[in-house]
């Protein structure tokens, strides 16, 4: 019997995910007592399990913490990295947090990892290949963002989550899985409107959020909303929000020379204009929406987004109708070696995989739309 090239190039593909991951792993660890470690995004964190309920969106006190950590300032604007996330997770930091720095990191990323692997089940759930699932998770961003500590790894099982019911027809439920986007609240907006093309989907997106919203408050009581509120107006206005580092529209004009007080207002008015064309295009497949391109949309033309959140691009990878997983792995080492040794065009190379995923989740849609229109056609000669 001949080899099959077909089971040789799964086989290989297997083998580089193993390496990537085992590297991943090796890595992590030893990270934690790194001087970089207390440099990296993973300290905002910290603030927050740190800092009392009271004061946790208090800037003086964020500011003050991380310089004591640290021992200098942080060599940012304004010498603070901002906790501006909801407190969904802030009891949860509250009991992983301690004095020790690097403990209170390997905590908090061990549990990264488990969510890294719940995503890992669900791509198989949706899929039923184990190879998507292993390629999956070991994609560089997802890494990264464990890496620097963010939260961006549970938004990214939410969305996951919410493709794989929205696929089983349980709306009410994937609107619910939906819901944790809101630790990000712009992309909650924007997934929000293609939602209405499903409206169980939204009930339940709108009923989950609301909870949370509830439970905030509670947690944080209305000088906390107060104070959180006048956090993301400053944020909004661009403090510690490095545009130069990001990877999206905004960032792209930023260092194409656009000045901030015009790009800021245009990269909100294509936001905007995406969302409600991802709407369009639900309403036109409402049954098999392009979510891959819906999150592409979301990913390129959001106001805030560094190189953690691309970790949400693996979303549209596996979405896709026929998942390339050559793709998907060669996008994964070229976003690595592009950060980790050639970092002057680690912008470009991010721009030009979201490029090619364009292309070939446009390709999609119309596929899609097109089964839509075949599956309309044939539906009256099946009636007697």
């Amino acid at each position: 019997m001949g080899v099959n090239p077909r089971s040789v190039s799964r086989l290989l593909i297997c083998l580089v995910s193993v390496a990537l991951l085992a590297a991943y792993l090796i890595v992590w660890p030893p990270f934690s007592r790194n001087p970089m470690a207390k440099r990296a995004d993973f300290i905002i964190y910290y603030s927050a399990g740190r800092l009392p309920l009271n004061q946790l969106y208090k800037i003086d006190a964020q500011r003050e913490l991380q310089t004591a950590v640290l021992r200098s300032p942080l060599p940012v604007e304004g010498g603070v990295l901002p906790f501006n996330h909801a407190p969904i997770f802030v009891p949860l930091l509250h009991l992983l947090m301690n004095d020790d720095y690097a403990t209170s990191y390997l905590r908090w990323t061990a549990l990264l990892w488990l969510a890294a692997l719940a995503c890992a089940i669900v791509i198989f759930k949706m899929t039923g290949d184990v190879t998507l699932a292993l390629v999956a998770s070991s994609f560089y961003p997802v890494f990264i963002s464990i890496m620097k500590g963010h939260d961006t790894v549970f938004i990214l099982l939410g969305v996951l989550l919410c493709a794989y019911l929205l696929s089983l027809k349980k709306d009410l439920l994937a609107g619910i899985a939906l819901s944790l986007i809101t630790l990000k609240p712009h992309l909650a907006i924007f997934l929000a409107v293609p939602l209405i093309a499903r409206p169980k989907a939204l009930l339940g997106f709108c009923a989950a959020s609301a909870v949370l919203v509830l439970y905030s408050v509670l947690l944080i009581g209305p000088e906390g909303v107060s104070d959180f509120l006048a956090l993301l107006k400053i944020s909004a206005g661009g403090f510690g929000m490095r545009p130069l580092a990001m990877f999206n529209l905004l960032g792209l004009m930023e260092r194409a020379g656009v000045s901030a007080g015009t790009a800021r207002p245009v990269a909100w008015v294509v936001f905007l204009l995406s969302a409600v064309f991802a709407l369009f295009l639900w309403r036109r497949n409402s049954s098999n929406p392009p979510l891959a391109l819906t999150i592409l949309l979301a990913v390129f033309t959001a106001p805030h987004l560094h190189g953690h959140d691309l970790a949400l691009l693996l979303v549209t990878f596996v979405t896709l109708s026929s998942p390339n997983l050559l793709l998907l792995l060669i996008s994964s080492l070229a976003l690595g070696a592009f950060d980790i040794v050639w970092t002057d065009w680690r912008y470009a190379v991010a721009q030009l995989v979201m490029g090619t995923l364009l292309v070939v989740a446009i390709k999609d849609a119309r596929h899609r739309k097109k089964q839509l229109d075949e599956n309309n056609l044939r539906r009256p000669s099946l009636e007697p």
